[in-house]
């Protein structure tokens, strides 16, 4: 009998571990009704209003983030998030997605896999150079976490002309272009 118990144990140990590992949630930042604002790192970290939240992955296609009392409900379809929240007493809408890293996105940008920047961050430093440059084409080119700031670089316009951005917290404390203009 005790032979039998333990081969049922072992067998339902290796099914545990044997089952697929869930994905992480994608990299986003995104804006909801009641000025509820969600936003997720690289490492599967994710933030309500500033406040750190819990992920749960249902599928490769779904995800819920808990926190400050809302439930976000993030779903990939064809490439992009539906983002959705529920909150107390049947509040719900829908997000509006601001900062979204896709794999095409992502497939140019030198930054490390887990910068350690999170999404709040470089969402505020698009904002920053989109706001200084007066060009909505932006994007994030490299991010370096630090104690101080995080510098997150920014690519403008087609060319991708380089901006610095120093940021803790989703407050940027100065942006900068890169580019020697002496030398224009």
């Amino acid at each position: 009998m005790k032979l039998f118990v333990l081969a049922v144990l072992a067998s339902s140990t290796v099914i545990a571990t044997a089952a697929p590992a869930l994905a992480k949630v994608p990299p986003f930042a995104a804006k909801c009704p009641m000025d509820i604002v969600v936003e997720t790192d690289r490492a599967g970290r994710a933030y309500v209003s500033g406040k750190k939240a819990s992920v749960r992955s249902k599928n490769a296609n779904y995800f819920e983030v808990r926190g400050a009392g809302v439930t976000i409900s993030v779903a990939r379809d064809a490439g992009s998030l539906i983002v959705t929240y529920t909150g107390a007493h049947g509040a719900n809408g829908v997000c509006q997605v601001t900062e979204q890293e896709t794999l095409e996105s992502a497939a140019p940008a030198p930054a490390r896999a887990d910068d350690g920047v999170p999404a709040r961050d470089k969402g505020a430093c698009l904002r920053a150079v989109k706001k200084k440059t007066n060009n909505p084409k932006v994007t994030v080119v490299d991010a370096i976490s630090s104690e101080a700031n995080n510098t997150v670089t920014i690519g403008v316009g087609p060319e991708r002309a380089p901006w610095r951005c120093l940021v803790k917290r989703g407050v940027v404390a100065d942006v900068m272009s890169q580019t020697n203009e002496g030398g224009l």
